[in-house]
């Protein structure tokens, strides 16, 4: 059955909608944690009633249409009505001196405001903050330090003053802002931490598969068998697994059934061939016999190899850690007893993980193609960083340039004569290129 969710393009599209859900539902925890942790979430006002402060421009156009109606003997009694706690209003004759032209952002918005509600254009003043601007008030000319100061011209010439203890409200709540800011950026963090955290987490169920499948890739390229697979991931990763699983399969039915059908020739070849060695054994001709004898033995030879090459059980054989210097300076020992030109040359201790049959078949063709075709040889092995380099030098004509891929074919021979007392059947190097 198919599931949408275990597609690629789902899995990262779900994962984008998770992380974008993970950032709206962090907004409200950022912000109670930021609050336990005291940072204000709006500014607190001086005056600690900014519901008045809101009302404060309503109430001044009001009281100054009354002031305008009222004749002069009548004013001190609706000032006296209109007083409230945190408000002084007063009668002025002038306006306090120096007050015009001092303005700050928050004034400026207050007689905005104030202006806005009019129902006669008048002269006003608003002034924030002030100390002791001048003389002719009840206080004996000091100011509140922190509040506001507002001066209205009245239809007499007179003007209205209003001091107050009430900052006014700004024109954005700076508390707030920084709150926001703070809430915003920290939501953000942690939601593209967590999202870093499952784009990880998917990414490695993507890849993880995609690796092992390149694993087994590489191992089936290099020794026809590759290990078993998990097959997890998306649905695509699954079917690309699914078609190399088949593919290897047929792959390996197909080298089963080669091996099958060259054993089967073998084994039909062996009987004529010891037929023809009876018949060479009956003949009186000692010269032609040897002759007769040699040319069995080379075919059945011929017969191992194939056989041998065509199996390949060395394939099988499990890998283990090899002292790989021993192991090359052996081969090298033993073509030196055997009366052959052959010097080694190394660091001892190279390991190596390796299938010590195969390595030991691979190198054992190296030296013996150089004793063969150039007589003196030399073997070098050296460790590298990331790997193990061995050179096998000789002193023969070498190979043309346009042959050295060639060689690494199976029964491909650059002597045309194909002289058995001179080469093998050519899968020597095809051998040795398949175990390295």
């Amino acid at each position: 059955m198919k599931r949408p969710w275990d597609s690629t393009t789902m899995t990262m599209a779900l994962t984008i909608v998770v992380v974008i859900i993970l950032g709206f539902i962090l907004q409200q925890p950022v912000s109670s944690w930021l609050i336990d942790l005291g940072l204000p979430q709006h500014e607190i006002h001086a005056g600690g009633n900014p519901q008045l402060d809101l009302e404060l421009p309503g109430r001044i156009a009001a009281l100054l249409d009354v002031l305008d109606a009222t004749s002069d003997d009548e004013r001190p009694a609706v000032l006296a009505a209109a007083q409230r706690l945190q408000i002084h209003l007063a009668l002025l004759d002038t306006p306090i001196l120096n007050l015009d032209g001092l303005s700050e952002p928050d004034a400026d918005m207050l007689r905005a405001r104030i202006e806005a509600v009019l129902k006669v254009p008048r002269p006003l003043i608003v002034v924030d903050r002030v100390q002791k601007m001048g003389k002719g008030l009840d206080n004996g000319g000091t100011l509140v330090e922190n509040g506001v100061l507002i001066e209205a011209a009245l239809q007499n010439d007179q003007w209205l003053l209003v001091s107050s203890n009430l900052d006014p409200l700004p024109l954005s709540d700076p508390a707030a802002t920084r709150f926001w800011q703070i809430s915003f950026a920290t939501s953000l963090t942690i939601t593209i931490l967590l999202g870093l955290v499952l784009a990880v987490l998917v990414a490695r169920r993507l890849t993880k598969p995609l690796a092992e499948l390149a694993n087994a890739v590489e191992q089936i390229g290099g020794s026809g068998d590759a290990p078993p697979m998990s097959g997890n991931g998306p649905r695509e990763v699954k079917l690309l697994i699914g078609a190399f699983i088949r593919m290897q399969e047929r792959l390996r039915r197909f080298n089963d059934d080669r091996t099958q059908m060259i054993a089967a020739m073998s084994h039909d070849l062996r009987t004529p061939l010891t037929r023809l060695r009876l018949r060479a054994e009956l003949v009186e001709d000692l010269e032609q016999q040897q002759k007769m004898l040699g040319e069995i033995d080379m075919m059945t030879g011929m017969i191992t190899s194939v056989l041998s090459f065509a199996r390949d059980d060395t394939k099988h054989e499990p890998r283990s850690l090899v002292d790989l210097s021993a192991l090359v300076d052996g081969i090298c020992q033993d073509a030196a007893d055997a009366g052959e030109s052959v010097t080694f040359s190394g660091p001892r201790g190279i390991t190596l993980s390796c299938r010590r049959i195969s390595m030991r078949r691979a190198i054992s063709n190296l030296v013996d193609n150089a004793v063969k075709y150039g007589w003196k040889t030399a073997v070098t092995l050296t460790s590298e960083t990331s790997r193990i380099v061995m050179v096998v030098e000789d002193e023969g004509p070498g190979i043309p340039t346009n042959e050295r891929e060639k060689v690494f074919e199976p029964f491909y021979r650059i002597d045309p004569s194909r002289d058995p007392n001179t080469g093998g059947v050519g899968l020597g190097l095809s051998v040795t290129r398949s175990i390295i």
